[in-house]
């Protein structure tokens, strides 16, 4: 697996300006408008996901967190995320803005968790209301 600096032939520690240049001369050489290879499309997309990620300076600082292993896990491959045509397809996998765990409930079973938590969540404010005004009562006869 490459990571994002191999794919753009930068050091770890490369400046801005040094992504831009290396991604502006790989942009070139690897468009499928202009290379007639057909990989090309799948690493001219690599190139652009490693781009996105190394010129913003927090997912940067998030991706070298996670090449480090402080993130838990290892990005994963640039290219899993993408069908061999090209295509955006969804994969579970390695994601900037986190991922939200799977439960085996389902859809149905979700709905009936959040339904049978608002109803306790309802009798327990019935019963809080019927606890206070018993011994609200029995303050005031005393």
């Amino acid at each position: 697996m490459q990571t994002y600096y191999e794919i753009l032939c930068v050091a770890p520690d490369a400046a801005p300006d040094e992504i831009r240049a290396a991604y502006r001369r790989l942009a070139k050489q690897y468009h499928p408008d202009i290379n007639p290879d057909p990989d090309a499309n799948e690493r001219f997309i690599a190139i652009q996901q490693a781009y996105e990620t190394l010129i913003d300076p927090d997912a940067r600082a998030r991706y070298d967190l996670a090449l480090r292993g402080g993130a838990g896990s290892a990005p994963r491959d640039p290219f899993q995320r993408y069908r061999p045509g090209g295509q955006a397809a969804w994969t579970p996998g390695f994601s900037w803005q986190g991922q939200v765990p799977r439960s085996g409930l389902g859809r149905v079973g979700m709905i009936a968790l959040l339904f049978f938590g608002a109803i306790l969540i309802v009798l327990t404010l019935v019963l809080s209301l019927l606890f206070r005004a018993v011994t609200g009562s029995r303050r005031q006869d005393s």
